[in-house]
């Protein structure tokens, strides 16, 4: 019996994770395509090659794709399997950090704080750009476990990541202009807001090697030499889903290696 609730509770888990990942796609889209504001959330789907209406249906994560074949109902257009793979991507995300965490409201801030932060990934890898009013609810989000983390253990280790993350990327820029843009700067500070402290060493870490791997791999690839601007929001997102699903565990091997 306790075995088939587990079951039930990582399917119902999980498919909670695909229509928030459905939900934040469509939102990277419309950004992209400059349509944000308050209506445009609510907005029906529509196909995007003949505008129609896409039926309750064919919008249930993952199904409605397979359903349809991946093409529209009405104009046969094809429909990109971004879409089932961005619904997946946030349904085994849901289920990382309840698997982690438990299935509780807390939890919950955090998947919104990680699928508003590959939201804005998303965004940046297509248009180059970090939309500063996604940042500012990133920042909201991440004021509950901030003002949490300063209650328990002080504002230092709540608020110390912000100071961290943003006033490395400003050092940057002041050292090297142009290197990163003013939004990755906020963004990261959202990010450090949402972590404290010893966990944005993390997310610094591994948005640094990863950036600087991917971005040696996307020169010698694209033979654009090492002076290319590549989105950088992408690498900070693995960061802190790094450091949200095992941020305790690199500090200690760290550590161990160190000392």
């Amino acid at each position: 019996m306790t075995s088939n609730a587990a079951i039930i509770d990582c399917l119902a888990v999980f498919f909670f994770g695909m229509v928030w990942g459905s939900f934040f796609y469509t939102l990277a889209l419309r950004v992209n395509a400059g349509d944000f504001s308050a209506s445009s959330l609510v907005k029906s789907s529509r196909c995007p090659s003949c505008g129609t209406r896409i039926g309750y249906l064919r919008l249930v994560p993952i199904l409605g794709y397979l359903i349809s074949l991946g093409r529209c109902a009405s104009c046969g257009g094809r429909i990109s399997p971004l879409y089932p793979s961005m619904e997946a991507l946030y349904g085994i995300i849901a289920l990382a950090l309840a698997a982690r965490y438990g299935i509780t409201p807390d939890t919950f801030v955090l998947f919104l704080i990680a699928g508003t932060a590959i939201c804005i990934s998303v965004i940046d890898i297509t248009i180059l750009v970090i939309p500063g009013h996604l940042v500012a609810v990133l920042a909201l989000l991440a004021a509950y476990p901030a003002i949490k983390a300063m209650l328990a253990v002080g504002a230092w280790s709540a608020f110390g990541g912000v100071l961290l993350l943003s006033g490395f990327f400003l050092l940057v820029l002041l050292v090297f202009p142009g290197s990163f843009g003013g939004g990755d700067a906020k963004f990261s500070a959202a990010i450090g807001l949402a972590v404290g402290f010893e966990q944005s060493i993390v997310v610094l870490e591994v948005a640094l090697v990863t950036g600087a791997v991917m971005g040696i791999v996307y020169a010698l690839v694209t033979k654009k030499g090492l002076r290319i601007r590549i989105p950088f929001a992408p690498f900070l997102t693995a960061g802190l889903l790094l450091s949200l699903l095992y941020g305790r565990e690199i500090l200690i091997l760290y550590n161990r290696i160190v000392y």
